[in-house]
Formats: structure tokens, C-alpha cells, sequence
């Protein structure tokens, strides 16, 4: 059944490795190949069968972390091919369940805060590519979601994205200038607020500066400081005592 938009629905990316079937409003059952990924919007009216016995993994997001899809590019359909962000999300929850460690506060914060993007980016991938005056090319827009997903690894930098987008770092760079910013740009940018919202998150209180670093994508506590006065910010260890007050 439909949710109550009531700013509490929650979506549903469902990942599995045997053939389903989806039962909507009306229509004939649609079939899913394993390998392809099911989306279940909070406010469409859809079941879902397995044509088999296995398994389903299934990842539920707040619909208010992925609900400006709809402005966008557009939510896409139930059925979602498989593609490479589908697939990288496949492993990552994949090794969530077979490769289990000890959950600490800021460890689960950085999984579901990776989940939702990674989910999200899988649907900006599939949605309609509808023509909006104002809405980013669809290159742009799946970079940008990758600098999302990847700004945790430190070694993630301008050639690898251009390597994952199949496209010259050259050419990565015009994507960007055309909309008055650079890649590199973009991923301190999002690095760095990924260490403002760490920093703000009194459960990391008991986390060094350099630890908070290492998490948001930095290579040590130095490269967070020269980031942070990039920004214009003030320093990480001013920032983490003035959340406190």
C-alpha cells in the first residue's frame, strides 16, 4: 500500500540473486532477471513475488533523503538494469552482511549515510531522462554522484573518477567548466562537508582530529586543515568546539 506522505516514508532498493516478479496497480506481473534491481516507491502501489526460493537484500532509505529525485531526472520505474553503481552496491552490502565487524557509533553513521547515496545514485542513473529546463546533463550529475560515494577513500582523486566515468581527465574537467566549477573542487567540497557533519556529531566526540580526517576522504589531519581554509572555514578543532556550545 501507498505511504502516507507524512515526511516519515521510507523507499526500498531491493538487490537480489533470483528471478522476481512485480504485481502493480494494474497490468500483467512484470518479470525481474536476477542481476536487476527493484525500486519500491513509498507512494505507488506495487508487490513483489520471488519466482524461487534464495535470498533478497534489501536496503530501505528515508524517502526525504532521496525525494528531490523527483525534480530531477525523475524516479525511475520498479525494474532497474544492472549497471555498474548497481552492481557496486550489490558488493557493498553484500560484504555488510558476509563480512560483519563490531558496530561503533560513527562506523554505522558512515554506512547508512553511504547506503542512501549509493541508492541514490543508482536511481539518478535510472531515471527518466526527462528535459527540464536547469537540470545537469546526465554526465555531470552521475559524477557528482560518484564523488559522493567514493570521497571516503582517500586515494579517490580526479583521474580515478574520469577512469570510472570511462572519459579523459581532460574531458571531466569541461564537463565541469561548463558549469563554473572543477572535479577537484567538487570532491573537497564534499569532503569537507562530510568532516563538518563528523565534527558536529557529538558521538565522535572520543575521534582525534586525524581519525576524523581519515574518514572523510583526507590522507591525514594537515590536508583537512588546508581543505577547511580553502572552504573558509575555520579550523576542524575550532569548529568541533563551537558545535558543543
Amino acid at each position: 500500500m501507498p505511504q502516507e506522505a507524512d515526511g516519515a516514508e521510507t523507499a526500498a532498493l531491493l538487490v537480489s540473486s533470483i528471478p522476481l516478479e512485480i504485481h502493480g496497480a494494474e497490468g500483467e506481473p512484470q518479470e525481474v532477471p536476477p542481476g536487476a534491481l527493484v525500486f519500491l516507491h513509498p507512494h505507488r502501489v506495487a508487490s513483489v513475488s520471488a519466482v524461487k526460493a534464495g535470498t533478497v537484500m534489501i536496503a530501505w532509505v528515508p524517502w526525504a533523503e532521496l525525494v528531490e529525485i523527483e525534480s530531477g531526472v525523475g524516479a525511475p520505474m520498479e525494474v532497474i538494469p544492472a549497471s555498474a553503481l548497481g552492481r557496486g552496491l550489490r558488493a557493498f552490502l553484500d560484504s555488510l552482511l558476509t563480512q560483519p565487524s563490531e558496530p561503533t557509533l560513527y562506523t554505522d553513521y558512515l554506512v547508512e549515510q553511504l547506503i542512501t547515496e549509493m541508492v541514490f545514485g543508482v536511481l539518478v542513473e535510472a531515471g527518466p531522462r526527462t528535459t527540464i529546463a536547469g537540470i545537469e546533463a546526465p554526465g555531470i550529475a552521475r559524477a557528482r554522484t560518484l564523488i559522493l560515494i567514493r570521497r571516503t577513500e582517500p586515494e579517490f582523486g580526479v583521474a580515478a573518477l574520469a577512469q570510472d566515468l570511462h572519459m579523459s581527465v581532460r574531458n571531466l574537467q569541461r564537463l565541469f567548466a561548463v558549469d563554473g566549477s572543477t572535479p577537484a573542487d567538487e570532491l573537497r567540497h564534499a569532503r569537507v562537508d562530510l568532516a563538518q557533519e563528523l565534527l558536529a556529531n557529538v558521538g565522535n566526540a572520543p575521534l582525534g582530529i586525524a581519525e576524523i580526517a581519515e574518514l572523510a576522504g583526507f590522507r591525514d589531519a594537515a590536508a583537512l586543515r588546508r581543505a577547511f581554509a580553502w572552504a573558509g572555514l575555520t579550523t576542524p578543532r575550532e569548529l568541533r568546539r563551537a558545535s558543543r556550545r
